[in-house]
């Protein structure tokens, strides 16, 4: 299986505040068909998914964070 992990940046006017925005960044994310793993932090801001790129791509899953009001730019890793 072919997977790719992506951190994701929150950029926009709402920002992940405490854990309850966590979860509910997790929540929404793993419903997505491919999203393996989702890690979201509050404190620096960040998303790290790992996903199979034949089931689900970027595009998608910033549509699913924009639905539920967060913006994201892809963080440079490493």
């Amino acid at each position: 299986m072919t997977t790719e992990t992506k951190i994701l940046k929150v950029v926009g006017p709402q920002q992940l505040h405490c854990g309850g925005c966590e979860h509910t960044v997790q929540f929404t994310l793993k419903q997505v068909p491919g999203v393996q793993q989702v890690k979201a932090s509050h404190k620096t801001q960040l998303i790290t998914l790992t996903f199979d790129p034949r089931q689900a791509d970027l595009a998608r899953i910033q549509q699913e964070l924009d639905w539920i009001g967060y913006q994201v730019n892809e963080a440079e890793s490493g």
